[in-house]
């Protein structure tokens, strides 16, 4: 047998399907599944983990957050599709109390099957196009709203909403500009709040 024939059996007896997946105990890793294939995420920047954070603290301190949702952090996995199995890890996301309680109940939830209404993404200088591209494919085709594209050599937010064919990407948000949220329209978040943290 010729060798490329061979890695290329081998690559696919990789591959992992959805029956194993949900045999396997939730393991705290940071990475991905893209078609099967298991990508280990990259560590991320003190930056990136400060931003992030930020974030956080400033999602769960606000009073129509709390009592509507759950903020959740990275690695949580979101399951975009079964067959292939594409599972994604957003830094962040803000999913709506009513739509957990209809999947499961939430102490014993390792994996989210729906979409959540809001996914930030904190975009580091080392993210690739390609890579933003796909993950914001597989948001949109999960059916998540809303994303905020949290971009850290600008200090810039997008806010994309989720249109039929694709996303509407909103004028950048910086300094004093508050982010427009439509998922959560009560938010009054400075962008500059978001990169002091």
């Amino acid at each position: 047998m010729a060798l490329p024939q061979v890695l290329e059996e081998q690559r696919e007896t990789k591959r992992l399907q959805w029956e194993e997946y949900v045999q396997l105990p939730p393991k705290g890793e940071h990475a991905e599944i893209v078609d099967g294939e298991v990508i280990p995420l990259a560590g991320a920047s003190w930056r990136h983990q400060s931003v992030l954070g930020a974030l956080y603290r400033l999602l769960t301190s606000d009073p129509q957050v709390q009592q509507s949702g759950k903020v959740m952090l990275a690695p949580f996995d979101v399951v975009v599709s079964r067959e292939p199995l594409r599972v994604r890890q957003p830094d962040l996301f803000f999913i709506r109390s009513e739509k957990i309680r209809e999947v499961a109940e939430t102490d014993y939830l390792t994996r989210l099957e729906v979409p959540p209404d809001l996914v930030i993404e904190v975009v580091s200088p080392y993210d690739t196009v390609e890579q933003l591209n796909a993950k914001l494919r597989d948001y949109h085709a999960l059916g998540v709203p809303e994303v905020w594209l949290v971009d850290l050599t600008p200090n810039h937010v997008f806010v994309l909403t989720r249109e039929e064919e694709d996303w509407h990407w909103h004028q950048p948000v910086s300094g004093e500009e508050v982010i427009p949220s439509q998922q959560l329209s009560s938010l009054q978040i400075p962008a500059k709040a978001v990169f002091e943290g």
